[in-house]
């Protein structure tokens, strides 16, 4: 065989191995500070990895491509003085939440889920209403990524299902 034939004949079993992959992993990052006063979606702006296309940096939500059991993790940290307050959220439903406040320093939270989805099915990150406490305030900059969102595949799921949280 030929160098040139090895290459192309290597590169053709790569290209068909991502194909028929259902790898889905996103991890992305706040690269700059946020206060949500409502409840709003935290849009993460950094991405570092989004393999499998479900993370849209322009909404803040994972749409999950594949069906399966997924892993999410949440992380934030607070400007001086303030409070974060975000929530993890399944197709319009509350699933776990992450509080942080401590008077004169900085204050960090995280949290974690465990959840079957189907194709279609999306999980977003939301910050708390004012009304309920205080205003979420996300420490962040270029060079200073602390508040993140990531989600992984652990398991495909081959069969479509309705979709249960409670």
């Amino acid at each position: 065989m030929t160098m040139k034939l090895v290459i192309c004949t290597l590169l053709s079993v790569v290209a068909s191995i991502n194909a028929d992959s259902n790898a889905v992993a996103f991890s992305a990052g706040l690269s700059k500070n946020l206060v949500l006063a409502h409840t709003e979606v935290v849009v993460y702006d950094r991405i570092f990895t989004n393999i499998g296309s479900g993370y849209d940096s322009t909404t803040g939500k994972f749409r999950c491509p594949t069906s399966g059991v997924y892993v999410f993790q949440f992380h934030s940290v607070a400007n001086q003085d303030k409070t974060i307050w975000t929530e993890l959220w399944h197709n319009g439903y509350y699933i776990c939440s992450m509080y942080g406040h401590t008077s004169g320093d900085y204050a960090s939270g995280g949290n974690s889920a465990v959840l079957r989805l189907t194709k279609g099915d999306e999980v977003y990150i939301k910050a708390v209403d004012a009304v309920n406490g205080a205003a979420t305030n996300m420490y962040g900059a270029s060079d200073e990524v602390y508040s993140t969102f990531s989600g992984y595949m652990v398991a495909p799921v081959f069969e479509e299902f309705p979709s249960v949280v409670g």
